[in-house]
């Protein structure tokens, strides 16, 4: 292994030196070219065993120069405070000690957290950012993707992903990688102890304050309280971030954890490689909490079937992805599996039900709404369901019965999948009540304006994929007073989890299972969107290196761009011209239900027909191709989308 071309935590000022001869050697040319801000900031493969590794596009080399476009387009904007934070993959102490350091050179005074803090969960990142009033921040962070990829997520003042910036740092990056390529290109490195690069971010207290405002107090209640009931939740944190902060919050709240409450932790040491976890026949799924290989391999069967919980909560490295396993009667297996709901036997008494992150937001939001009415606060705002096009309809439909029952106006609304949509939609709707409007709107990827009202709040932001957040009903203050927020820019897990763990325990009292609430309200609220699948397509094996990597990623891409590309050319046509090239392209005996429309919904091709909707779509994170569908019946969903996914799409549109 070469010499570090820097000493990573040095008491001194160094520079990072990049040579052209260097440049060439770690490819800068092709990767610049390559790089952008996608829907979770930047992702792609490290070295474990080396942070200097030129094998691989995610190293020392690319980051500097990352941080040095965003360190330039700062102090060009006029920023000046920074947070930087990150959870445990491999490397992650460096990253932050490279970006404080780079920073500092720079004059900008940067925010780490305190000494012997190691870690931030991106939700905790976020909400300091706005409440300490500092300029953005970032968070070295791949969330759920393998061990061996890295992640930097920038964010903006009021901690969301960046978006008018995210386009600037990609073009400044090719102009600095064409400086090192030509000519050379020098980085300066502050000491790691300047002054400028403070260990002051600690922003538990009010993050706690707000988490109050959000889970209503009679149900956290009920969390303080479960143990009596012998109610036990087993939360496993994935070797990540989430175990310190989850127990200074539940400290906050009351909440006894271990011999001394009803929660405790599984996989609570640090792990770079997250125990293993994801890992199944020899192939890495990745950490993502909603994945089988996940729910499935983590113990929480065992531990359910010998009564050392009540009910297993499951939470991703950097805390902004969430699931459970839960147990329900053994007689209501049947039931729920007709409902849609994922159920495996346990024992004489129980069966092991499994909800998919739709399914928990649809009982969370349901929940919410509950409690904003008995509060008498459900019809004092104007509260909005939102959600992105590919997540389950049945979230919006809670809020669309409610209203047509008469207890609220209630509004739904859809965003693109990313949760920097969220954060601009609630920003805008910021603006829009500091400007004093009387009635505050947006409009959506096809041109459709929704109308919320003079008092709108976010009840609920919610994907898919697991990631979601709740606003609170009155917006939050920055400690200076400065700024106010109407709820997070960012995914909140801990929010998420508080909620569930909270709703658990009062189910525990009332002796009910999950799966039974969840029947009861697929009744309550006539359900329509019941059965719901993703189905994913990966386009090459992101673990590969050098000339072998490049030409699978090549193959992956051409076979993402033909998909992608036949799809999109049915956008805006007639239904019946849409429903004509898809039953053509079918396989015989398998037929699309009649097409009502056909659009971008701002990351993929939505069709919807009648009795089920449909959305392709290419990750902006990992190499894949996800397949979603939902629909009325289990069956016509389960074998339209899986002969969308078999189509062979080569050459239709030569």
């Amino acid at each position: 292994m070469p010499e570090p071309l820097y000493t990573p935590f040095a008491a001194q000022p160094e520079t990072l030196r990049i040579s052209p001869d260097l440049a060439g050697r770690y490819g800068l040319a092709a990767w610049a070219e390559n790089f952008a801000l996608g829907t979770a900031g930047y992702r792609d493969l490290l070295d474990p065993d080396d942070f200097f590794s030129s094998e691989v596009p995610f190293n020392a080399v690319t980051v500097g120069i990352m941080l040095t476009a965003r360190a330039q387009l700062a102090v060009e904007h006029g920023l000046s405070r920074l947070h930087v934070g990150g959870e445990v993959r491999p490397h992650t102490q460096e990253l932050i000690d490279l970006a404080a350091r780079l920073y500092a050179a720079h004059g900008l005074e940067v925010h780490l957290r305190p000494e012997g803090e190691r870690t931030t969960p991106i939700w905790l990142s976020s909400f300091g950012v706005f409440v300490d009033g500092l300029d953005g921040g970032e968070n070295f962070t791949a969330s759920h993707s393998q061990s061996y990829k890295g992640g930097w997520k920038p964010m903006d003042q009021g901690g969301g992903q960046l978006l008018e910036m995210a386009p600037l740092i990609a073009e400044r990056v090719r102009v600095l990688a064409r400086m090192a390529v030509t000519e050379g290109l020098e980085i300066a490195l502050a000491s790691a102890g300047d002054p400028r690069i403070l260990r002051t971010f600690d922003p538990y207290d009010r993050y706690v304050e707000v988490l109050r405002q959000v889970v209503p107090a009679d149900l956290i209640a009920e969390a303080a309280a479960a143990g009596e009931h012998g109610f036990r939740a087993c939360f496993c944190t994935e070797g990540g971030s989430m175990a310190p902060a989850a127990r200074r919050v539940f400290a906050a709240l009351g909440i006894g954890m271990d011999d001394a409450g009803p929660v405790y932790f599984t996989h609570e040491q640090e792990s770079s490689t997250y125990h293993g976890i994801g890992v199944v026949d020899g192939v890495n799924h990745g950490v993502d909490p909603g994945k089988w290989q996940v729910y499935k391999h983590v113990g929480a069967q065992e531990i359910l079937r010998e009564g050392r919980a009540s009910i297993f909560f499951i939470w991703d490295p950097d805390g902004d992805r969430f699931n459970m396993v839960t147990t329900a009667p053994a007689d209501l297996a049947d039931t729920a599996r007709e409902a849609g709901l994922e159920v495996d036997p346990l024992d004489d008494d129980r069966c092991l039900v499994y909800f998919k992150p739709n399914q928990i937001y649809f009982m969370l939001t349901a929940a919410k709404i509950a409690a904003l009415e008995a509060a008498g606060e459900l019809d004092r705002y104007d509260w909005i369901v939102a959600s992105t096009w590919p997540t389950s309809r049945s979230i919006g439909e809670v809020a669309e019965s409610v209203t047509a029952r008469g207890g609220a106006r209630l509004a739904t609304f859809r965003v693109p999948v990313g949760f920097k949509h969220f954060a601009a939609l609630v920003g805008d709707l910021e603006r829009q009540i500091a400007d004093g409007a009387d009635d505050c709107t947006a409009t959506d990827v096809t041109g459709e304006t929704t109308s919320f009202g003079p008092q709108p709040r976010m009840l609920i932001m919610a994907e898919e994929s697991g990631g979601a957040a709740m606003g609170p009903a009155e917006p939050v203050t920055s400690r200076d007073g400065g700024r106010t927020s109407l709820a997070p820019k960012e995914k909140d897990a801990m929010q998420i989890g508080v909620m569930a763990l909270c709703l658990a325990a009062r189910l525990h009292r009332e002796e009910r299972s999950w799966a039974g609430y969840y029947l009861d309200l697929l009744r309550e609220h006539d359900v329509r969107w019941r059965f719901y699948e993703r189905r994913d397509v990966t386009l090459f094996d992101e673990s590969l290196k050098g000339e072998a990597r490049e030409a699978a990623r090549r193959a992956g891409n051409q076979r993402k761009e033909d998909t992608v590309a036949w799809f999109a050319h049915l956008e805006g046509r007639d239904p019946d011209d849409v429903r004509a090239a898809l039953n053509d392209a079918l396989p015989e005996g398998i037929e699309a239900p009649a097409v009502e429309r056909c659009f971008h919904a701002g990351d993929g091709t939505l069709i919807e027909m009648r009795g089920q909707w449909f959305e392709l779509r290419a990750s902006g994170t990992d190499a894949v191709l996800r397949f979603y569908m939902e629909g009325d019946d289990p069956d016509r969903v389960r074998v339209l989308n899986q002969a969308f996914t078999d189509l062979e799409i080569d050459g239709r549109l030569s």
